[in-house]
């Protein structure tokens, strides 16, 4: 069973288009031999990127967004990390 973690990013760009991202997150659904790891937190981050105002110009993301994150909840299996990772955003 391989176990993964996506990016709110593939998430994101896998409800704009139809590209790679969206082929990724289909997979992820389908087969059951992939385990969608998640967690209060990922969760919460999914929740507020998912529902930005600016994504709302792009069709039907908002109701397109709220599925996903219903289908996260069910397909994914929740951890509390004993060791998180933070990320020092825009440090070049």
């Amino acid at each position: 069973m391989q176990k993964i973690i996506v990016d709110t990013n593939v998430l994101v760009s896998s409800l704009i288009q139809r590209s790679y991202p969206f082929i990724l997150v289909e997979e992820i659904f389908k087969n059951h031999e992939i385990t969608l790891c998640i967690s209060d937190p990922l969760m919460r981050e999914y929740q507020e990127v998912l529902r930005r105002e600016k994504f709302s110009k792009f069709p039907d993301f908002i109701s397109k967004s709220e599925t996903l994150l219903i289908d996260i909840e069910r397909k994914g299996v929740y951890f509390n990390p004993a060791i998180t990772a933070e990320c020092n955003r825009g440090l070049a």
